[in-house]
Formats: structure tokens, C-alpha cells, sequence
């Protein structure tokens, strides 16, 4: 009987020694509110700009700035690297030239511009388009149908080829018959029918009506007015109605002419279509 009453006696004593777990636990989670960050409060849209965001902002102005002027200020498509970091430091993309370094590495693996070999290409697509010409990305299958018919367009462009070449030879040929008949017609004016007091200013208007024509092909095609140009409008001008003539698709041919130099880039875009 004593133990069954020291027993019980002794339970209570024992249960208020497990009462301190909750507040300790209590205690620790204010601890940590206390040092915790605390929580971002949710901007609407009409809330004013942090001092960071308007340090981006500028900062992106500052990009937009500088694309713009190295491109459109007079300096090429090539500039030194060093130059580039001026440039940074001068739009107010950078303030100091090592921001100006690590902007310019961005800028490169943005494609914005073309870091190598202590140069930058500020139109790097069309150094991307002069490696893509070069050097062949993949070669298209054997049985791909589209080599066939690039062969067989080619095969007829090459024929029309001939043909306008041929046209524009009988022309040329007609033009120098033309000039030697004008040639011993005031020949002939000159020393038989007339005199030279009567065929000179026939001459001298006939070769300033010459370069009134020259003058006058400068003027609306804005080229040199040189017999190989001349020669080279007219094979354009007689390849393009034999085209017509003969239902030659020449945006086809070049398409396909296209694919077969770069078919990636065909099988690329066909994938995103």
C-alpha cells in the first residue's frame, strides 16, 4: 500500500517536467521570424520603381544607345575590341571598363555582336552567312527527289542561258555593223558627195547625241555606261522573257538551288513550319 501511494504521488511530479517541449518550440519559431527576411509585399501595377529597377532600365537604355551607334555611326562592320569599350563607356552602358568588358561578352552570346581575335563584327548575321556559303552544314540524302528536279531546272536554265546569250551577240554584232555603216556614210559624205566644212558640225552633233545617250543611261539606271554593263542588262532582260516564254519557275530553281548548298538550313525551316 505505501508503494501504490508513493507511486501516485510521484506521477504529477513527473508530468509537469513535460510541459517546457511547447514552449521551447514557441520560443524557437520566434527566433526565426525575428531573422528571417521578411516577405516581399505584392506591388500592383501602379507602384513606384525601385532604385535597382530604374539602375536596369538605364542600364538597358544604355544597350539600345550603343547598337544604334556603332551602327549607324560611320565605323563599319569591323571595330577594334577596345574601341567597343569605349563606345560602352560613352553611351552609359558601362561605367567602368570592366562592366564594359563583361557587357561586350554578353552582347557576343546575345548575338548582338561578334567578338574574334580582338575585332568586333556588328553584323555578325552576315558572318554567319559567309561560314554558311563556305563550308557545307549537311549533306542532303541521295534519294531526296528535290536534287532531281534541281537538276532538270538547271538543266533547262542552262539552255536559256545559251539562248540569251546568243540574242544578245546578234545584237552586239548588229550595233558594230551599225557603227561602221555610220562611219563610211560620213566617209563617203565627206570627201565625195560634200565637204568637211558642211559634214563637221553633222559630226559634232552626232557624237554629242552619243553622250546625251550615255548620260542619259547613267541617270536612270545610276551605273557606269560602260559596253559590259550594257551587255549584262540586256542578257538579264532576254533571260527573263525566255523565262516567260518557256514556264521557267526561276524562284523555284532558286529555292531549291538553296537547299541543296545548305540543306540544314532547308530541313530546319521545314521543322518549323
Amino acid at each position: 500500500m505505501l508503494r501504490a501511494a508513493a507511486s501516485r504521488l510521484l506521477v504529477p511530479l513527473r508530468r509537469p517536467s513535460l510541459s517546457p517541449a511547447p514552449s521551447t518550440a514557441a520560443c524557437t519559431l520566434r527566433h526565426l521570424r525575428l531573422f528571417s527576411p521578411p516577405p516581399q509585399p505584392r506591388r500592383g501595377p501602379d507602384a513606384e520603381v525601385t532604385p535597382a529597377e530604374a539602375r536596369r532600365l538605364v542600364r538597358l537604355v544604355g544597350v539600345e544607345a550603343l547598337k544604334r551607334r556603332l551602327r549607324e555611326d560611320g565605323r563599319g562592320e569591323v571595330v577594334g575590341y577596345g574601341e567597343l569599350l569605349d563606345a560602352c563607356v560613352e553611351a552609359g552602358a558601362a561605367r567602368t571598363r570592366g562592366e564594359a568588358e563583361v557587357l561586350a561578352r554578353a552582347m557576343d552570346d546575345a548575338g548582338v555582336v561578334l567578338l574574334f581575335r580582338d575585332k568586333a563584327y556588328l553584323h555578325p548575321e552576315k558572318v554567319v552567312d559567309l561560314v554558311r556559303r563556305a563550308v557545307p552544314l549537311a549533306l542532303a540524302p541521295d534519294n531526296d527527289t528535290r536534287k532531281e528536279e534541281f537538276k532538270q531546272l538547271q538543266e533547262k536554265k542552262e539552255e536559256i542561258d545559251k539562248l540569251a546569250h546568243k540574242q544578245v551577240r546578234r545584237v552586239l554584232w548588229t550595233g558594230l555593223g551599225f557603227f561602221m555603216f555610220q562611219v563610211g556614210i560620213f566617209f563617203r559624205l565627206t570627201f565625195w558627195e560634200f565637204s568637211w566644212d558642211v559634214m563637221e558640225p553633222i559630226a559634232f552633233f552626232t557624237t554629242t547625241s552619243g553622250l546625251l545617250v550615255g548620260y542619259a543611261y547613267f541617270v536612270i539606271t545610276s551605273r557606269d555606261p560602260t559596253y559590259q554593263d550594257f551587255m549584262e542588262r540586256m542578257f538579264d532582260s532576254r533571260r527573263r522573257k525566255l523565262c516567260v516564254k518557256h514556264g521557267f519557275n526561276m524562284e523555284k530553281y532558286l529555292e531549291l538551288q538553296k537547299h541543296c548548298k545548305c540543306p540544314l538550313e532547308g530541313n530546319h525551316s521545314q521543322g518549323h513550319d
